[in-house]
């Protein structure tokens, strides 16, 4: 099987949301775009422009999808200098984790200072309908990515917030589907306004696959990418992280698939280091898993 791979860039056209563990009253947002998320997002478009007047196929469009198209994550990124700046997380050592500017000269930002750069909060609370007031102890904030970066990293005025990141595909009518396809609303709250994004760039990948820098391997069931840090939401067996020595941090990953929820699974965020550079295959809703060492 040989996957196509294409690099796409979107840009916010409203705040984007996407749901993490809050923080008390805080709901936190997650920097980067899952590629669970971009497919779900692709799904409801796909299915909703090709039912015509008939009620969208949700499942079958978006096992299809799963099955023929990869994703990866989408990360912040910025026009600098008319070149693309892709901010990329990595765990550094004792200074933990820092948010690197890919095929940039910029120096490393700490994750707060980070999220200053690109996050506000939206507040918000639960209404009692007899009264038409706030609900007792109901009061919320929601961080969201702003459209805009607040400042420029000394370029002059700030500039709009974009979204990198790449797709696999091995099926000419989704590939054609995906080409025409330049408005998603991604995320959580989309129908209060969040999370509308807006493609400006597609681009094939000829004879230069590399993904965010790493070598990408296209001809197996599954697209490997050959890297160290692991920039998606990665599995790997007991046995295997103990040979790596990843540096990071582990989550519980888990979600809801049609009806019924999955089994979380203690996974490495991305961002997180190897020991070695590792093959990495990515799965139909966008986890990396281990494929091979060296």
């Amino acid at each position: 099987m040989t996957w196509k791979a294409f690099h796409w860039v979107w840009r916010l056209a409203a705040p984007l949301y996407i749901g993490m563990p809050p923080s008390g009253a805080l709901n936190r947002t997650r920097l980067a775009v899952p590629a669970r998320a971009v497919w779900g997002a692709v799904t409801a478009e796909v299915s909703r422009s090709g039912a015509a007047d008939s009620f969208p196929d949700y499942g079958q469009v978006g096992e299809s999808i799963a099955r023929d198209c990869r994703f990866t994550y989408l990360f912040p990124a910025e026009k600098r200098d008319g070149r693309l700046r892709v901010w990329m997380p990595c765990y550094e050592g004792p200074t933990g984790l820092q948010w690197r500017c890919h095929e940039g000269a910029e120096n490393p930002l700490p994750d707060r200072e980070f999220r200053h750069r690109l996050l506000s909060t939206r507040p918000g609370t639960a209404i009692t309908p007899e009264t038409d007031s706030a609900s007792e102890a109901t009061l919320r904030e929601t961080e969201c990515l702003n459209p805009w970066w607040r400042d420029s990293g000394g370029q002059g005025g700030p500039g709009p917030v974009l979204l990198s990141g790449y797709v696999f595909v091995n099926n000419d009518d989704l590939e054609k589907r995906l080409k025409t396809t330049d408005i998603l609303f991604v995320g959580g709250d989309t129908r209060y306004g969040l999370g509308k994004i807006r493609r400006t760039e597609w681009r094939e990948l000829s004879g230069n696959e590399h993904v965010f820098g790493k070598e990408a391997h296209l001809n197996g069931t599954h697209p490997e990418i050959q890297s160290e840090v692991v920039w998606g939401h990665g599995a790997l067996e007991d046995s295997h992280s103990e040979t790596l020595e990843p540096k990071g941090v582990r989550e519980l990953f888990a979600g809801w698939d049609k009806d019924r929820r999955q089994r979380g699974t203690l996974v490495w965020a991305p961002g997180s280091v190897m020991k070695e550079s590792v093959k990495w295959k990515i799965t139909g809703f966008g986890t990396w898993e281990f494929a091979q060492a060296g």
